[in-house]
Order: C-alpha cells, then structure tokens, then sequence
C-alpha cells in the first residue's frame, strides 16, 4: 500500500483538481528539503545527519499525494526528481499535467507545458515567498528551526522540522534506513502535500545541463517581478 493513501475512501476524492498554484508553491518547498544543510538538535552521526553531509547528487521517481485542509485526497501526481547539492534541483512532472520546476542556484523556473509559458524567479525570493527559505542553505535561517526525531513506523523514522513563525508550514523527512523514502509539507491551513520516492540513484553524478533544460521555440517566457 503507497504510504499516506491509507484509509481514503475512493467516494471522498475530490472532483475537482487542486489549486496549481499551491501545488507548485508545496512542491518547491518539498524538494528543497533534499538540498539543504539542516541545523540540528539531533547529535552528530545520526542517519539524517550523515544523509545531509555525504550525499551530493540523487535521482528519484516520485509520486506526489496531494490533500485539502479537511485531510481529503485532492490529487496524484507522478514524476522524476533531481537534486544537485547546493542549490540545484529539477521536478519533472509527468502525469496527469506535465510541469517542470527546476532550480539552477540563481533563478527558479516553472515551465507550464499545456499553457506553453515559463515563468522565471530570482530563486532567493521565490524561496522566501514558497516559506522554504529555511531549506535553502542559509545556516542563519536554519538555525530558527527545531529538528527533531519523531515515531518510528512501517519502516520509517519520520523526522518533524518546526518553526518559529507558524505561517511557514511544518515540514517532515522520513527515512528507510539511511536514505529519503517520504517528504511531506503541511502549510499553516492543513493543507498537505506528500513525496513519495522510489528507486533513489545516490551514485550517479548530474550533468549541468539538468538543471538548464531546453525550452522549446514559440514559448513565452516571463520574468517575475521581485516584491
């Protein structure tokens, strides 16, 4: 059973599709959970600890669950992540709406591949504005949240980072064994957004050219004013 789907009767999907506008905002935050150094109350040498300080590049496929305020299933979504610490990471997803989101450490692109239009971000303010500056690598920031170990269960030992400022969002980590199996972010209204990975390339270095994908002609490209 996919972790998360538990207990969803089918009658309480959602007709509807979810905001993608939050679905973009979430999984941002989410993969930049993969790229950050955490600040951690946790001592030296714990699995999550050694994850964040020897892992460089990693490759996943993923599926996204997506859920409203009230808990109930909103969306699935499936796709390929890619991360390139620091700093980098492509989204790739691919069904049911194709989208990429990718970071290359100065702007932050969202390529809407139906509307055929790409929207570009000064990375450091769309990651302020996404609530995930703190995953973003500045020690300073991270320093404001607390790490902690949380349950242990069906394999995985989840890990709860918590802020200071409550509109942030609650973001969690689980692992299976010493790698991510599940991200999870939670905004300030309940609604909750779930990563699931799967056959995670640990090994493989990223060629830049990732992180720089090929647009193709007669997309309209917009640069997005800083506020």
């Amino acid at each position: 059973m996919v972790p998360g789907r538990e207990g969803v009767p089918p009658s309480k999907k959602a007709r509807t599709p979810s905001s993608p506008g939050r679905t973009r905002k979430l999984s941002v935050s989410l993969a930049l959970l993969a790229l950050a150094p955490i600040a951690s109350t946790q001592e030296a040498d714990t699995p999550l600890t050694n994850f964040f300080a020897t892992t460089q590049h990693l490759q996943a496929d993923f599926t996204q669950l997506e859920y409203d305020g009230d808990g109930i299933f909103q969306k699935e979504s499936t796709g390929r992540l890619y991360l390139s610490r620091p700093g980098r990471f492509r989204l790739d997803y691919l069904e049911p709406d194709e989208l990429m989101i990718w970071a290359d450490g100065e702007n932050l692109s969202m390529f809407d591949k139906e509307l055929e239009q790409v929207t570009v971000y000064t990375q450091t303010e769309q990651l302020r504005e996404s609530a995930a500056a703190l995953l973003a690598g500045d020690a300073s920031v991270l320093e404001s949240y607390e790490v902690k170990e949380a349950e242990f269960d069906d394999g995985l030992q989840w890990f709860d980072l918590t802020g200071a400022d409550a509109e942030e969002g609650d973001l969690r980590l689980a692992l299976r064994g010493s790698v991510p199996a599940v991200l999870e972010f939670a905004d300030d209204l309940g609604s909750r957004v779930r990563m699931l990975l799967f056959r995670l390339d640990l090994d493989s270095e990223l060629d830049d050219d990732v992180f720089a994908p090929t647009i193709p002609p007669g997309v309209d490209i917009f640069e997005a004013a800083e506020t």
